[in-house]
């Protein structure tokens, strides 16, 4: 609103763009959650400038507001990107992989459209460029190309047909631009109505119709407000609000769209009242006003160079105390040194001053040139990251089912296990049940001839071949037979010796015959006469299924057991000799499924120990695939925008609810960076695991080898690659199909090794 020609400055004009600098800036910061808007007041301010600049000319030339606007916004850009490219490609360890594509668009002004088509999300405020805040400056050139056209037909149909139409026909235009805005965003896509140039028009269209209303009916501010006091404590009023909207109305709010429209008209009303705040030459030389007017002058510079600054920063892992500020000093330094080298006129007098200028002017010209030359000579990457694209999409998807297979095998697994247990606390709690219903075989003498009735009683199923003075040697072939008739399909009782022992070739074919059978042999009572028993206990001490039951040593004391000879049983010995034979089978069983559950609970953990977890970004995701045929029992998580955070959150979940497995691999490339403290921390949760982390930088597994876990391995990858140079795509980032299959077999190779 200053030239030469004026004789008053209008420092609130000034004032309302240095409140939009600071709120953008805020927001790249994280700071304002609603420092987004402000591009509103920029839009506005725009229109209503360029309008009313061209409106207060006698003659209005296009091709002088062209060359205006390409020394006042085009040139500045330009020498930002180049600059920014230039400088960026000192740092090898920085991927920006859409830099001829992109750069590109910033330069022939379709940024907007082609961050739409990249699907780049400004509200996200995504990392991956440092150009993404272009966008506004992509449209606002779009809008500098349009407006002497559109300016010369409101002009001309104001002349003609009345002057409320130039003020009318934006104004229309901004109301049908809004409601296009609101419904697109709010139906569909909130990304396209922000990038689109025409649904993003209604703040500049707005700023147009408020120029032509000011030069053509003057201010609509009420007569009755006539003191500049009360100017400025109502545009002090607006301010606040609009700093309110600024705090509060995040980009996920349901009142998004109208705080657009808030901010629109108030920035409205705020110019309405700044354009009736004027100084004088003489107010405006004060010390307070030029630094208002140099920090409006300086608000473009800030804007440029802000994004490129945080975009590097974010390489540099300081606390965001100490990393904001310097963010903000950098920015405010660079700003001020582009302005003085092509905003300021210095004095010929002072040839230092004038030194300096030139000299880093000329500094900064040869820079970007050289920034020219890299964006010259750089690779387009599109049809292969096109390619990558469309098959890390496949990969997703094939996770996806994977994950849901996985999912559901686990809940399977879990309910089988959770049977099996029940299964045996089932037998273990009614183990004199099962072993009375089991399909005994009974081999004896007239012993158990004696006690058959008792034994049939207590063993339903049983089967009982006794038989007077039948000796061991009988044992072998009534074995035989009963095998030949399938018979043995459950324990054995023997009750053989007490009418002689058989040689050692007799008992190895009654054992021959009988294994796979629990066997319970019974000790004699007339041992002193036919010893036996003795051999019986050796037998037992080298045969796991030989099981003794003693009723020599059972029976010593109970006369009542036996008849005059005592060796046969009477009624009260056929009772005991019966129990002992059962009591001595829930003994030896419950034991059994004591080890049959210990042993099913040790193989149950060998198992979940061979179990493993992936997290990963796009590096697990692009081989996924390859690695899922090697390990298609593991558990995938894949997430491209994985930082340290999302990683933790995962990992707490994951044992909070008992998925996560003994084995955990870390598959991240440095588009996911975590300093040491973050590694830390992760292996801190993952202290019961063990932690494998594929590395590709000799940098993070030294870093990772001195952070001293025990439980944590380095697979350096990053050998393989060195080898073998065709393992990685031309954006030195993603495996090539040849890498992706080289690392899921070396992955295949150490974890294997690890077991």
């Amino acid at each position: 609103m200053s030239s030469k020609k004026q004789t008053k400055y209008f420092k609130y004009i000034d004032i309302i763009r240095i409140i939009a600098c600071i709120a953008i800036l805020f927001y790249h910061l994280g700071i304002l959650k609603g420092g987004y808007l402000a591009v509103c007041t920029f839009f506005v301010l725009s229109g209503y400038l360029s309008c009313k600049g061209a409106l207060n000319k006698k003659k209005f030339s296009i091709f002088t507001y062209y060359k205006n606007r390409i020394l006042k916004v085009y040139f500045p850009l330009i020498l930002v990107v180049f600059l920014t490219i230039a400088f960026l490609s000192l740092f090898p360890s920085i991927t920006w992989l859409n830099l001829k594509t992109e750069t590109t668009s910033v330069l022939l002004g379709y940024n907007n459209f082609w961050q739409l088509n990249s699907n780049l999300d400004y509200f996200a405020r995504s990392m991956h460029s440092p150009f993404l805040h272009f966008w506004y400056l992509a449209i606002l050139i779009q809008f500098d190309f349009l407006f002497p056209f559109f300016y010369l037909a409101l002009q001309k149909i104001g002349k003609k047909v009345g002057k409320i139409f130039p003020c009318a026909i934006p104004f229309i235009l901004a109301v049908i631009s809004f409601l296009c805005f609101y419904k697109i965003g709010f139906t569909e896509n909130i990304l396209y109505s922000y990038y689109n140039t025409f649904t993003r028009s209604f703040s500049w269209l707005v700023g147009i119709s408020l120029a032509f209303i000011h030069t053509y009916y003057g201010s609509t501010i009420s007569k009755n407000i006539k003191k500049k006091s009360h100017y400025k404590k109502i545009f002090w009023i607006y301010s606040s609000i609009l700093l309110g909207l600024f705090l509060l109305v995040g980009a996920s709010s349901l009142y998004y769209s109208l705080s657009m429209l808030a901010v629109t008209w108030m920035t409205c009303r705020m110019i309405e009242y700044a354009t009736l705040i004027t100084l004088t030459k003489k107010e405006a030389s004060k010390r307070n006003n030029k630094w208002v007017s140099f920090l409006s002058k300086i608000s473009y510079p800030i804007y440029l160079v802000q994004y490129p600054i945080i975009f590097l920063f974010q390489y540099i892992y300081w606390y965001p105390i100490v990393k904001i500020p310097i963010i903000i000093l950098i920015t405010l330094g660079l700003a001020c040194v582009f302005y003085f080298c092509f905003g300021v006129k210095v004095d010929k007098k002072n040839k230092k001053i004038e030194f300096l200028k030139y000299g880093l002017s000329i500094i900064l010209l040869i820079t970007s040139v050289y920034g020219a030359y890299i964006f010259a000579i750089s690779k387009n990457h599109t049809l292969e990251m096109k390619e990558l694209e469309e098959q890390l999409a496949q990969n997703e998807k094939i996770l996806i089912q994977k994950q849901e297979e996985y999912q559901n095998h686990m809940q399977e697994e879990a309910s089988i296990w959770a049977q099996q247990l029940e299964d045996l606390d089932y037998e273990a709690e009614n183990m004199e049940e099962i072993v009375v219903n089991l399909p005994l075989v009974g081999i004896g003498d007239s012993v158990m001839l004696g006690a058959v009735d008792n034994l049939y009683e207590t063993f339903p199923n049983g089967y009982f071949d006794a038989q007077v003075s039948r000796s061991v040697w009988a044992g072998k072939e009534i074995l035989q037979d009963l095998k030949t008739k399938e018979l043995l399909k459950g324990p054995i009782v023997l009750n053989l010796g007490a009418n002689g022992d058989c040689s050692t070739t007799c008992k190895s074919g009654i054992l021959e015959l009988s294994k796979g059978n629990e066997v319970f042999w019974l000790t004699v009572t007339n041992d002193d006469d036919v010893h036996v028993n003795s051999s019986l206990f050796a037998l037992a001490e080298e045969h796991k299924n030989i099981h003794i039951i003693d009723w020599n040593a059972i029976s010593k004391g109970h006369d009542e057991y036996f008849y005059a000879d005592g060796i046969h049983l009477t009624i009260n010995g056929r009772i005991a000799y019966t129990n002992a034979i059962k009591e001595e089978m829930i003994k030896v069983y419950t034991e059994l499924y004591r080890e049959k559950k210990e042993a099913m609970m040790e193989e149950h953990e060998e198992m979940q120990k061979t179990k493993i977890s992936f997290y990963g970004n796009n590096l697990l995701l692009n081989a996924f695939v390859n690695i899922h045929e090697e390990f298609p029992d593991a558990k995938f998580n894949s997430n491209q925008n994985y930082t340290f955070e999302l990683l933790k959150n995962d990992l707490e979940i994951a044992k909070e609810e008992n998925t996560l497995n003994h084995k955990v691999v870390f598959i991240l490339d440095k588009m996911t960076y975590l300093s040491n403290s973050d590694y830390k921390k992760l292996f801190e949760l993952c202290s019961e695991k063990q932690v494998y982390v594929l590395t590709t930088s000799e940098e993070i597994s030294n870093n990772i080898l001195s952070l001293n876990f025990e439980n944590v391995h380095t697979i350096r990858f990053y050998q393989e690659i060195q080898e073998h140079t065709d393992y990685l795509r031309s954006d030195g980032i993603y495996l090539t199909k040849e890498g992706n299959k080289a690392l899921s077999l070396y992955l295949k190779e150490v974890l294997n090794s690890e077991e």
